[in-house]
């Protein structure tokens, strides 16, 4: 099964990041928010990684493994990995 790379915006914390775990889902990076240039400022930045047939079906599991949460994160992609 292909590999997808989902990105996304908010504060990832222990909860999610658990679901995220237990779904077979991998956390490859993250990257400081910035506001006005100044960084850690805003929210940061979520790379995950994730096997899926299409980069739609990729951003349906990983949101739907970080439910309820899915409305605190914004500025969803998915891209092949």
């Amino acid at each position: 099964m292909p590999r997808f790379r989902v990105r996304f915006k908010g504060m990832l914390h222990k909860d999610e990041r658990e679901r995220l775990d237990a779904a077979g889902i991998s956390l490859e990076s993250s990257e400081p928010g910035t506001i006005g240039g100044i960084p850690g400022a805003g929210r940061p930045t979520y790379c995950v990684s994730v096997e899926a047939e299409s980069p739609e079906q990729a951003l349906a599991t990983v949101r739907e493994a970080m439910e309820p949460d899915t409305g605190n994160f914004t500025d969803w992609d998915s891209e092949s990995a």
